[in-house]
């Protein structure tokens, strides 16, 4: 195919993308200003997650066994790639779960409602009191029941590799005494690249870790590494080409 035919099917894909993701958003937004509980806004959610993507033609396969609908509050952990990786947990897992997020995108009134919508949990990175005001809340969803997704790298990790893991997301499991699942995402890159201003079709495998239960016995901070050491273990295991 000739570079014009190449550029003229591209702008024909960002265009129709663009277009389904802005009339499926909009849409999310006003019905969201109709419901009042987080776990149908999150299906709501997970619906619109499916139709953009599937818009976009990112396909993706779930490696591993996703954890059930009722299976009881865990802290889900996964290394982050791209504005995809929500997305697309949303439409590969099963099961309720609130985010956490960054402040900023509060500041965008469409984002804002569906954030708040889907009880997710904001957070400013640096403000030491907005982090332990999250950690809080973390640790509150968790032992309310449900479960909480974050991102223990803190950033997106591109091409150079997995970053190290904060361990916030394992002292709240920790603290509320819940498993970790890993779960690492392969082949984001090759759909969203850090160099694209907008995906491209492609296709995402999803690795699910069995989950890891905090250690029963040793103080805080060893039950805290060893969470975090057998998680960060299990995505780099299966995230080498993110």
């Amino acid at each position: 195919m000739s570079a014009p035919l190449r550029r003229l099917g591209r702008a024909a894909y960002i265009a129709y993308g663009g277009s389904v993701i802005a009339v499926v958003m909009v849409v999310l937004w006003l019905v969201t200003g109709f419901v009042r509980s987080a776990r149908v806004a999150v299906a709501l959610q997970r619906l619109a997650s499916r139709i953009m993507l599937g818009a976009l033609g990112c396909r993706f396969v779930v490696r591993g066994a996703p954890p059930a609908a009722h299976g009881g509050a865990r802290v889900l952990v996964a290394n982050h790639t791209s504005y995809l990786d929500i997305p697309l947990m949303l439409a590969a897992l099963g099961c309720d779960f609130a985010f956490v997020t960054k402040h900023e995108l509060l500041e965008w009134p469409l984002i804002a409602r569906i954030t708040r919508g889907g009880g997710h949990i904001p957070v400013d990175r640096e403000r030491a009191t907005s982090r332990a005001a999250a950690v809080a809340r973390v640790v509150k969803t968790l032992r309310a029941g449900r479960s909480v997704l974050l991102f223990p790298e803190g950033t997106f990790s591109f091409d150079e590799g997995l970053r190290p893991f904060h361990a916030g997301a394992f002292k709240c499991a920790v603290a509320a005494g819940v498993p970790v699942v890993p779960i690492a995402l392969e082949g984001v890159a090759g759909v969203w690249s850090q160099h694209a201003r907008f995906p491209r079709s492609g296709r995402v495998e999803i690795w699910v870790g069995d989950p890891i239960e905090p250690p029963a016995s040793g103080d805080e901070e060893t039950r805290v590494e060893a969470l975090r050491s057998e998680a960060h273990r299990f995505i780099a295991a299966h995230a080498r080409r993110a």
